[in-house]
């Protein structure tokens, strides 16, 4: 699984460019106080939040081929530093059922900067079913590190 992880981030990652333009983030929450001296500690803005799924559907594509299944996405680090994104997509048959896995990469990308990008599964990434058989779309891991 590892191993289909690993290709699925280098061989799905995005075909398109970056925006300098931030999309809209999550407001920091505050934890309470136990005392009035206590600073306020603002928590990280949850990684999830990072990728959007901004379209998907079977269409030609001058990279992925003819009648391929293309998720086109947004991720933006909503992070204080320049960071490393991985988002893993879920790929669903008509009933909901998995289907397979890729992943897409951010690269270095600066807090507040937003990458576009589109991406298809590879036939050896849909393990119960084939590439016709995919109906829908999910993030289901967001991994925000820093960059070094």
């Amino acid at each position: 699984m590892a191993a289909t992880l690993a290709m699925a981030a280098l061989t799905g990652c995005s075909s398109s460019g970056s925006s300098g333009a931030a999309g809209k983030g999550s407001s920091p929450s505050t934890a309470p106080s136990t005392s009035s001296s206590a600073p306020t500690v603002q928590a990280a803005p949850s990684s999830k939040a990072d990728v959007r799924i901004t379209k998907a559907g079977v269409e030609d594509d001058p990279v992925w081929g003819p009648h391929a299944y293309v998720v086109h996405y947004t991720v933006t680090n909503h992070g204080a530093g320049a960071a490393d994104c991985f988002a893993q997509l879920e790929f669903l048959d008509a009933d909901g059922d998995h289907l397979g896995n890729t992943g897409i990469t951010a690269d270095t990308l600066g807090a507040g900067k937003s990458k576009t990008g589109d991406a298809a599964p590879l036939d050896v990434e849909i393990q119960n079913g084939k590439i016709a058989d995919i109906r829908s779309v999910r993030v289901t891991e967001v991994d925000r590190t820093p960059s070094s």
